[in-house]
């Protein structure tokens, strides 16, 4: 289970390139693409190195007008729903 303290990081196993504002992902194994955009994208784009969940709600919520509570809450669900997918990994 995915924490506010939990650092995660872009999976080797995938591919990402933006395209008209949105963030296009290819899941290598799976041959499986995902999109992003807006708060989702904002999130993919602050892996660019493993980083806490923290790390990653404090520039999401000074980029986007949001109460930071609520930002850990819905970032910890969003990148749960990456890792189930294989999209990221759990550094530490």
């Amino acid at each position: 289970m995915l924490t506010v303290t939990t650092i995660v990081k872009k999976s080797a196993r995938q591919v990402a390139c933006e395209f008209s504002g949105e963030v296009v992902l290819l899941h290598l194994d799976k041959a499986r693409y995902f999109g992003l955009q807006g708060v989702g994208a904002a999130i993919w784009n602050t892996l660019e190195e493993p980083r806490s969940i923290a790390d990653v709600c404090d520039d999401v919520a000074a980029r986007f007008d949001v109460d930071p509570a609520v930002c850990r809450d819905h970032a910890v669900k969003f990148l749960t729903s990456l890792q189930e997918v294989g999209l990221i990994d759990v550094v530490g």
